[in-house]
Formats: structure tokens, C-alpha cells, sequence
């Protein structure tokens, strides 16, 4: 049996399923059985194998998933960059790396400009202290500490630089 004859068998099997979507093959030639939901049947019945080829098992809404859905690129994170909501104090010191993010290194410069206004933070406050304020931007009503009372210019720029980094890229730079 070739290849061809192997999907239509399993389209002829499985075509009055209500769970069966569709047959097809993937990008690297091994036959994708496309199912609306799973059941005992779709788990069990289907042939790990045919005509040589590995079965595999996917969600019919996988079919219209794209890369694109699912990735931040670096532009749409510096858009309150680019739209001008920064604090006053920073904004001239981010024309500096931010004017010059159009190009192959966008991402890096991105980071550089985090480190430099982390730097300039932490020397307000102090490490330890700017890693409360993190964390209470992160917990919000539930945070533990409220050292933001003391410090609001360094909340404000923090709360800044979460929403356009988020919590992941700046734990990274604060961690590391």
C-alpha cells in the first residue's frame, strides 16, 4: 500500500465519525489525522502506522494556527516607546537607544536600554528594594510589601518598564 492508498483508507474508515475532520500530512510527510474532539476511539483505534508512514493524531483547530498567533515581535512591545506614554524624567534617555531601534539588532538595544534604566533604579532605592517594588507591581492588591509609598517615582518608571517588558524579560535582567 502507497501512501496515497494509506490516507484514503483511513479517510474511508473514519468518515462517518462525528470526531473525524479530516487526513492530511504534515511538513515532514508523516499522515496527520485531523479530529474535531478526542475519544476512546480517536486514543485507541487509529493504526500507529500505515503504509509505512507514522500516524499522527492532531486538533482540527491546529490547521489554521500560524506562528504569527502565537509570537510578540519586538516592535509591538516598544509601542508605548514609540507613542510617547513614558514618564517625563526617562523619555530623553530612551530617544537615545529607542530612536536608533530600527534595524537587525532591535531586540538587543531593547534589553540594553532595560538594563540602563534597571541601573538607574536601582541606584534610587537599591537593589533589594527595587525587587519589592517588582514584586508588588507583579502581586498587585495581594502584595506582601509597600515600599512603592516611599519610592513612586521608581514604581512609576518599574510600572513602565513592565508593561513593556512584562514580568519574565525583567526578573531575567534583575536576577541575572
Amino acid at each position: 500500500m502507497d501512501l496515497n492508498e494509506g490516507m484514503e483508507h483511513l479517510r474511508s474508515l473514519y468518515k462517518d465519525k462525528e470526531w473525524y475532520h479530516s487526513v492530511g500530512q504534515d511538513q515532514y510527510g508523516r499522515i496527520v489525522v485531523y479530529i474535531h474532539h478526542a475519544t476512546h476511539e480517536t486514543l485507541h483505534d487509529i493504526p500507529d502506522r500505515v503504509a509505512g508512514k507514522q500516524v499522527l493524531v492532531h486538533f482540527a483547530g491546529s490547521l489554521l494556527a500560524t506562528r504569527e498567533q502565537f509570537v510578540n515581535t519586538p516592535s509591538s512591545r516598544l509601542l508605548p516607546v514609540a507613542t510617547g506614554t513614558l514618564p517625563p524624567p526617562i523619555e530623553d534617555e530612551i530617544v537615545d537607544v529607542v530612536g536608533t531601534l530600527i534595524g537587525s539588532n532591535t531586540e538587543e538595544k531593547s534589553i540594553l536600554y532595560l538594563q540602563k534604566e534597571l541601573d538607574r533604579l536601582e541606584r534610587i532605592c537599591g537593589s533589594y528594594t527595587l525587587q519589592d517594588i517588582f514584586y508588588e507591581i507583579q502581586d498587585g492588591r495581594n502584595a506582601v510589601t509597600n515600599l512603592s509609598a516611599r519610592y513612586p517615582e521608581v514604581r512609576k518608571g518599574l510600572e513602565m518598564l513592565y508593561e513593556i517588558y512584562g514580568f519574565d524579560v525583567i526578573y531575567e535582567e534583575m536576577d541575572g
